[in-house]
């Protein structure tokens, strides 16, 4: 382009069409609860008779029952979740911003405990919506160590990384380190995995999944008053 030749405006014409939502929520005041959910997970982790190995080389996962646990550090998670997956969800349906809808959010979760060397490989989680874990404790990663113990979703379009455009946006890594209190939500269609965890504690997570169910569009001028968008039937 020469000095003489006008700007296009290309961006007033860009359109990013397929785009992959993450959310990366940290809960503020979680400390009491992380406390207790700790105490929690490695208490039905040592009466456990080794748990159940999906994803995980190594490392201890639950039954996926942990919404039904009885206490109260669990339905105060399980709300968390609820309310994450109804702002995520209004947001999804950005497409239809003055419609109002209901719908019914299925929901489990279980617990992940990895230590020392263990690592989860390359999964998605199928028949669901939206997938994501909460983070209890980072079990204090080893410093200096590249991609410890961090969550990696993967990029979804084939052939991405063959094209070569510096600091563009294709062949990226898209890589989220654990801190406690934080909360990460993608589709659950969307690849992931985590690098070996190296340090000297015990990296406690809760993952997640949510099939929103039942989704129906509400008229305003159905009669009365239409509920907040995203209000759950259950």
């Amino acid at each position: 382009m020469t000095d003489k030749e006008p700007d296009l405006a290309i961006k007033k014409h860009w359109v990013n069409a397929f785009p992959t939502p993450i959310v990366t929520y940290p809960w503020p005041d979680s400390e009491a609860l992380n406390a207790d959910l700790r105490a929690l997970i490695l208490a039905r982790e040592a009466a456990s008779d080794g748990g159940m190995t999906r994803s995980n080389l190594g490392g201890w996962h639950s039954e996926l029952d942990l919404f039904t646990w009885e206490s109260p550090a669990v339905k105060t998670l399980h709300d968390r979740v609820r309310r994450a997956a109804v702002e995520v969800t209004r947001n999804a349906l950005a497409r239809a911003p003055s419609r109002r809808f209901r719908a019914t959010y299925r929901m489990l979760a279980w617990a992940n405990v990895m230590r020392d060397g263990h690592y989860h490989n390359v999964h998605n989680h199928p028949a669901n919506t939206w997938s994501g874990v909460y983070y209890v404790d980072d079990g204090a990663p080893e410093a200096g160590r590249r991609l410890n113990g961090e969550l990696e979703l993967l990029d979804p379009r084939l052939g991405a990384n063959m094209v070569s455009l510096a600091n563009g946006p294709f062949e990226l890594r898209y890589t989220i380190r654990p801190r406690p209190g934080l909360m990460v939500i993608f589709p659950s269609w969307l690849n992931h995995l985590v690098h070996p965890f190296v340090g000297v504690g015990a990296r406690i997570s809760v993952a997640f999944n949510v099939l929103v169910d039942d989704l129906r569009f509400i008229d305003a001028d159905a009669g009365g008053a239409p509920p907040s968008n995203g209000d759950p039937d259950e």
